[in-house]
C-alpha cells in the first residue's frame, strides 16, 4: 500500500494481529478495500486483550465487533489471494 493507494476518506477499523492466539497481539489498522494491514506500536499480553482493546477503539469508530470483523476477515481473504482486486 502505498500514499497514492489510499482513500481519500477511508474506512478503517483497529484488529489484533490473529497470527498466534497465545503470544503477544499486536494491535493492527485494516483499511476497508485495501488487503493487508497497517501496524501500530499498540500490543496486548492475548487475544482477549486484544479484542477488548479493539472493541473499544472500534467503538468509538461506530463499530461493533461484528462489522469491524467484517472488515479483517475481507481484508485477510484478499491478502490471501493473488488475483484479489483489492490487493494494489
Amino acid at each position: 500500500m502505498t500514499a497514492q493507494t489510499l482513500p481519500d476518506e477511508p474506512n478503517f477499523c483497529f484488529a489484533p494481529a490473529y497470527d498466534v492466539e497465545t503470544e503477544v497481539q499486536q494491535i493492527r489498522i485494516v483499511i476497508e478495500g485495501l488487503a493487508g494491514h497497517i501496524p501500530t506500536a499498540l500490543v496486548t499480553l492475548d487475544l482477549e486483550q486484544a479484542l477488548d482493546i479493539c472493541d473499544k477503539l472500534n467503538r468509538r469508530l461506530g463499530l461493533d465487533r461484528e462489522a469491524w470483523t467484517v472488515m479483517v476477515a475481507a481484508s485477510m481473504q484478499a491478502e490471501d489471494d493473488p488475483d484479489s482486486p483489492l490487493l494494489h
